[in-house]
């Protein structure tokens, strides 16, 4: 028997036999490829015709389902501790007392005109009654001391708290330097009245003077507004000082604190 040949019809058999499964297995992917590009392209077709109105609802459609988890965790809030219950009692009876707080306050004020300054945020309201007209950031003392270590003296740069009122009103004011400004420069302390304490243009164009040496004027450096950079003094910036200045007459009450 030749060994050889039937080795080889074998082989050649075993060939065949592969590339007739093969083939077979192409033509299965062939057409699982063709109905898998025809359902995309009938699915993109489908969304096509949809348009933006069906993206635009499947949008709200997640937005709804974020909002009803927060509202489901807002409408469990109260359960979640016992004592949220009571919590949100007590806000509303606050809410109730504040409303009629502001009512008391507003008959009292009436249609006064006054200035507030808020010396923890350094903003300064002009304000009618409850209305307010007028908003704007402005600088109060820096705090901390300053001594002369010649004389002794000491100077503390803070804005007073309190109850104050416009004393009168000054146009292109001259800044008087004072004995600290000296000592704080080293600069050798000038007898009252010399002509190098005068210094023009370093309060603005206007100031308002609340008494015992404290004025609210204007500055070079309206950068640092909102800022506590002054050394007592408040400063405001340049429009909105004119504006304080033009509607705020002489007995304004100033309320600092």
């Amino acid at each position: 028997m030749d060994t050889g040949k039937t080795t080889k019809n074998i082989k050649s058999g075993l060939t065949l036999l592969w590339l007739a499964v093969f083939s077979a297995l192409c033509a299965m992917l062939a057409g699982n490829l063709s109905r898998l590009i025809a359902a995309v392209d009938r699915q993109e077709a489908l969304y096509a015709g949809l348009g933006s109105g069906a993206r635009t609802v499947a949008a709200f459609s997640r937005e709804i389902d974020l909002l009803d988890d927060e509202l489901s965790y807002l409408d469990n809030l109260a359960g979640t501790y016992t004592e949220n219950k009571g919590y949100f009692r007590t806000q509303n009876a606050i809410a109730a007392e504040v409303r009629e707080l502001r009512g008391k306050l507003a008959q009292k004020l009436g249609k006064k005109l006054y200035i507030v300054v808020d010396s923890r945020t350094n903003k300064l309201f002009l304000k009618r009654g409850l209305n307010l007209l007028l908003e704007a950031d402005c600088s109060v003392g820096k705090g901390g001391t300053l001594k002369d270590k010649k004389s002794g003296r000491i100077w503390e740069f803070v804005t007073p708290r309190g109850d104050f009122s416009i004393r009168y009103k000054i146009e292109s004011p001259l800044w008087l330097k004072p004995d600290w400004a000296f000592v704080e420069s080293g600069q050798p302390v000038p007898p009252p009245g010399d002509p190098s304490r005068k210094v023009a243009g370093e309060l603005g164009k206007y100031a308002l003077d609340i008494g015992n040496g404290y004025l609210i004027h204007g500055t070079k450096n309206e950068g640092a507004l909102g800022a506590p950079v002054s050394h007592g003094c408040v400063r405001l910036g340049a429009e909105a000082l004119e504006r304080l200045y033009r509607e705020a007459p002489v007995g304004t009450r100033v309320y600092i604190y």
